[in-house]
């Protein structure tokens, strides 16, 4: 029996307009998924990429003009939206610009000559200005920096040494980025294009931060209690407390630098990114580690004590490959575990055991966020564990189309319900705490809740999981007995485009190149043409 999604999906096909035809030129260069065991989810990815294609906005005044819309305010930026929308937008990129979004903040906020944020008219989330033309802005200026890791990425797909080398070599964008955030102080002015005022602050011990900077606004992290009696919107945070995330991001970041700085071939770049990477994984298994819990914790500045609220943070440092095999292992472990941050969908944003967890989940107090799924599956991949993130990632993004069928408006949602198929729910007002003022988060958000749709089907619930352009290899990791076929078509790395379809007895590949091909612990040679190998 076919899906409501299906059924209208089809029924949508039936009109042909204008409008179709115009967006059939990008379409064609989408990877097409092949998932015999559900094709509903094939038409999923298809429906996502189309509200994500809506997301393109084109600004004259601004440093890139045309650039991903994270979904939300017309006259606000954010950072780590927009490195994350790059993951999904590296399988399209010729048509979807979200590595040159990324350089509307680069030229702002590192105060490139010239660079300025022009007006922009106010949408429906922007209130009383709605209509209005107002300020664009970047609405924190101290959000988690990901630029590194997302800008290697991204080259990795495309193969652009050429986009390295100008935010490397050349503009030294990544290095200057992470100085800037080293030389955060809340007590100097907030830089030009910033909305928000700066909370982090780095000292020798990590980093002080805020909920609304970090990206989880409402988190209990740095409570002084057990539990925090109400449930605002936001949720005013220990100004003692050393936020496990930023540290382990700063260490992501050098941690890339170097690889980019080997790719480049810069040795000494190499070297004292490699340094500075050695040093905050020092601090973060010497201070951050807890043992009798097998978790990685926010510490207090004053007494390093740990302040255990368990949340999807404490993933960026196995994200960061600080944790040793042990460590990684029990931190896996727990996406497991139905009491903490595994469950009916797993990746939870805050622990189903923590006293603030809600199963309706308000915000960063339960709900499943894609990016912190995304992130936290890609460090099981990192960790080579890929039958636990296939397992996770099937888990999140089933969750994501039964809610699409299921619940009204049929969307793609800011964050999810951990109990059930729906979006998650917040208060509308943070002066009332009853239940009776809850309303439900965003639709329409691609945004970064394309990840699961695109990046996590293509990854880990397929299996193709990630490309290397400059090695020209492939990397595969399908089920042994898969329920029918499973893979990909018009697959593109580099200049390789590529088709690779699995089943239980064998892998049919199609290329217009030659390239290694890593699957079932082999390294197998894909010629031009067709290729069969057994399984």
């Amino acid at each position: 029996m076919k899906s409501p999604l299906f059924n209208r999906l089809a029924a949508a096909s039936i009109i042909v307009s204008a409008a179709a035809m115009a967006t059939a030129a990008w379409q064609e260069q989408l990877p097409r998924p092949v998932f015999d065991e559900k094709p509903e989810l094939v038409d999923f990815y298809r429906k996502v990429w189309e509200l994500a294609h809506d997301r393109i906005d084109e600004l004259p005044g601004m440093p890139a003009p045309r650039y991903m819309d994270e979904a939300y305010r017309s006259d606000r930026i954010w950072i780590w939206d927009t490195c994350f929308m790059v993951h999904f937008c590296k399988y399209c990129p010729k048509e979807f610009p979200g590595i040159e979004s990324l350089e509307n903040f680069y030229s702002v906020l590192l105060s490139e000559e010239g660079a300025k944020l022009p007006k922009v008219v106010g949408n429906k989330y922007c209130g009383k200005d709605c209509g209005k033309l107002i300020d664009l802005t970047i609405h924190h200026p101290d959000n988690p920096p990901l630029f590194a890791w997302t800008e290697y990425v991204y080259a990795l797909q495309t193969g652009d040494k050429a986009r390295l080398e100008k935010v490397f070599r050349d503009k030294r964008w990544l290095q200057r980025w992470y100085d800037l955030f080293d030389s955060f102080d809340p007590a100097k002015p907030k830089p030009y294009g910033a909305y928000m005022y700066i909370t982090a602050k780095k000292t020798n011990d990590g980093y002080h931060w805020g909920g609304y900077s970090s990206g989880m606004d409402n988190t209990p992290r740095g409570r002084k209690g057990t539990h925090d009696s109400g449930d605002p919107r936001t949720c005013p945070n220990n100004p003692d407390l050393l936020w496990v995330d930023a540290l382990a991001q700063q260490g992501l970041s050098a941690l890339y630098m170097s690889r980019i700085a080997d790719l480049l071939g810069m040795p000494d770049e190499l070297v004292s990114w490699r340094r500075r990477y050695e040093e905050a994984k020092a601090k973060i298994n010497a201070l951050y580690w807890d043992e009798s819990d097998g978790y990685y914790y926010d510490i207090l500045g004053a007494d390093h004590a740990k302040c255990r609220v368990m949340t999807i943070a404490s993933y960026w440092p196995l994200l960061a490959e600080m944790a040793d095999s042990g460590r990684a292992r029990r931190l896996m472990d727990r996406l497991t575990d139905e009491k903490t941050m595994g469950g009916v969908v797993p990746c939870v944003s805050l622990s189903r055991s923590d006293a603030d967890f809600k199963p309706y989940g308000a915000y960063w107090r339960g709900s499943v966020w894609l990016p912190g799924a995304y992130m936290a599956i890609k460090a099981v991949d990192g960790a080579g564990d890929y039958a636990l993130a296939r397992a996770c990632a099937r888990k999140v993004l089933f969750h994501m189309l039964k809610t699409y069928e299921a619940y009204e408006p049929h969307s793609i949602w800011e964050c999810y319900s951990p109990t059930e198929p729906r979006p998650s729910r917040r208060l509308k007002d943070v002066s009332e705490g009853d239940l009776k003022n809850l309303v439900d988060v965003a639709p329409d958000f691609c945004g970064w809740s394309a990840l699961g749709p695109i990046s996590l089907f293509i990854e880990d619930v397929i299996g193709v999981k990630s490309a290397d352009a400059f090695k020209n290899s492939l990397t595969c990791d399908f089920e042994r007995k898969p329920k029918g076929r499973v893979g990909v078509e018009n697959y593109r790395f580099g200049k390789v485009i590529c088709s690779v379809v699995a089943t239980e007895d064998e892998i049919m590949v199609r290329s217009n190149l030659p390239f290694s091909l890593r699957v079932d612990g082999r390294v197998l040679p894909v010629k031009v043409g067709e290729n069969r190998f057994r399984r």
